[in-house]
């Protein structure tokens, strides 16, 4: 019977024991029996060497000696072995039969799912994938870890090419005042083993894992009512933050804040040398001074004004980029309350920095975005 069941094995030549030891599975042909022909028209990098374009090799390409099992496939190098699980095969793991023809590297891992993809750690749920369902917004249910996740760094797509409808952000503080930091900590992981049916072999789910640690965040109800799109909903209508999204409004806020204490030190500044608000002293006489452009941010044009004294022989308003080159220069003539108009196609849409000089001296710079 084993040497029956020998010759049957050679004849198909699926299943195949060589010389080495190693059991090899799919549609054999080995290096030694047909020769392997670089397709690309540039030079192939191998196990072991190069091929030239149109290049054919009879053994340079060996298995892997240390491999015990072993599945090829019937495309370019045997590449394209699969293995699938079940009748359908809507289950299985493969090699990308590209990975070599296309010169993209040595082998590209395929795990295939059409329901999704979990892994458990005993009982329970480490991470999971849903594709078939879809949150509430229609969007995919995302990667789900029901642990910690630790990682050396994370990186998010953000190239402008990628986006549209940007607009820059505007006092973001008074939003964020609306939302309460919390301490807290998780709930246990819960399995619910019934369906539907009330069967006992149903569906295994698992929330987020406790570690009894405190954390700190917001909670997703409150977020939802300020920033709606910070805050993502699944099929079973569990809340989720995009805690990453918090930043750029962070930055806003610490920007206006900073705008702020600026103005408010200028301020304190004028109090002490004696002058009033107005940018003149108790006796009436103006102080030079410069105000925030308004609107800002702006598209088409905006007002700077000013306060020059009398005695100012000379004066200029100067618009710089954030890297110093100077785009712009207005002299101005006028004295006391000036306006400065600034139209917006003198500029591209970036952020910018606007100073008033008056007699060779900085009397004040501020801050104006110009949006396309």
């Amino acid at each position: 019977m084993l040497a029956a069941a020998s010759i049957a094995l050679g004849a198909s030549a699926q299943l195949k024991v060589v010389e080495s030891g190693q059991v090899q599975v799919g549609y054999h042909i080995s290096m030694g029996d047909r020769p392997v022909i670089n397709p690309l028209s540039t030079t192939a990098t191998i196990p072991g060497g190069t091929l030239t374009p149109g290049e054919l090799i009879e053994s340079s390409l060996s298995p892997d000696s240390l491999a015990t099992f072993r599945i090829i496939g019937p495309s370019s190098m045997q590449s394209g072995g699969k293995i699938a699980f079940g009748g359908m095969g809507y289950t299985y793991i493969a090699e990308d039969k590209y990975s070599y023809s296309t010169n993209r590297g040595f082998g590209s891992l395929i795990l295939g799912a059409k329901g999704g993809l979990s892994y458990y750690c005993g009982d329970t749920k480490i991470f999971s994938h849903n594709i078939t369902k879809t949150q509430t917004d229609g969007s995919k249910i995302p990667v789900t870890f029901t642990v910690p996740v630790s990682t050396p760094q994370v990186l998010t797509s953000s190239d402008s090419r990628l986006k549209t409808d940007i607009e820059p952000l505007e006092n973001m503080s008074e939003l964020l005042a609306d939302i309460a930091p919390v301490s807290y900590r998780l709930i246990g992981t819960t399995l619910d083993e019934s369906n539907e049916g009330g069967s006992a072999n149903g569906m295994m789910r698992s929330t987020a894992q406790s570690n009894g640690q405190h954390q700190y965040g917001f909670l997703a109800q409150d977020v939802r009512e300020v920033y709606p799109d910070l805050v993502y909903e699944d099929e079973d209508g569990m809340l989720s933050i995009d805690y990453t999204g918090f930043i750029p409004l962070l930055v806003d806020a610490v920007q206006g804040l900073r705008e702020k204490v600026r103005e408010q030190e200028q301020t304190i500044e004028a109090l002490k040398n004696g002058t009033k608000e107005g940018g003149s002293t108790p006796d009436g006489s103006v102080v030079a001074s410069l105000s925030q452009n308004r609107p800002n941010p702006f598209r088409t044009s905006t007002v700077v004004s000013c306060v020059l004294p009398d005695d100012v022989s000379s004066a200029f308003l100067c618009v710089y980029d954030l890297n110093g080159n100077q785009k712009l220069r207005n002299n101005i003539t006028e004295r006391g309350n000036v306006d400065i108009t600034i139209e917006g196609n003198t500029l591209t849409a970036g952020m910018y920095i606007y100073t008033l000089i008056a007699d060779g001296v900085e009397i004040d710079s501020k801050r104006m975005i110009l949006t396309d």
